[in-house]
């Protein structure tokens, strides 16, 4: 019986330590972003924030941009962009793949000439970075050939 509530005990307190490990980390990550931040502004912290090993700053920053500044469809783009370049970085290829996807359907969506050329083209090469065996839609022949 005196094991049994020393091991209670035991549990308690590594939960409470746990717990309190999570709550504060989590606090502390956080990353302050201040209102009046341009969308360049905001680009560069999240790439400051992931060169420092931080990627879920990184990825809060460029959440923030697309709340603030997402009704501009080219600022929109950008920003989905370096999400999924984000997560092929960390091999997260399903939701690189669908950011790429959703990239791609705007850019087969928009007018030419309205977006910058440059995202389309860094979103394809990415895209193709993304292991076949991970991959949820299949290339297809005809579109490998072209």
């Amino acid at each position: 019986m005196k094991n049994t509530n020393k091991l209670i005990k035991f549990f308690i307190a590594l939960s409470v330590f746990f717990s309190s490990t999570l709550l504060f980390g989590c606090l502390s990550s956080s990353v302050e972003i201040p209102y009046e931040s341009t969308d360049r502004e905001i680009i560069q912290l999240a790439q400051t924030e992931y060169d420092a090993g931080h990627t879920e700053r990184a990825l809060y920053c460029y959440n923030t941009l697309l709340k603030r500044y997402g009704n501009d469809t080219a600022i929109y783009v950008e920003g989905r962009y370096e999400i999924g370049h984000l997560y092929l970085k960390e091999k997260n290829y399903s939701m690189a793949e669908e950011i790429f996807e959703e990239i791609i359907s705007i850019y087969d969506g928009s007018a030419p000439g309205t977006l910058p050329g440059a995202f389309k083209k860094l979103t394809e090469l990415d895209l193709e970075k993304i292991p076949e065996s991970k991959r949820t839609t299949k290339v297809s022949t005809a579109e490998a050939i072209n």
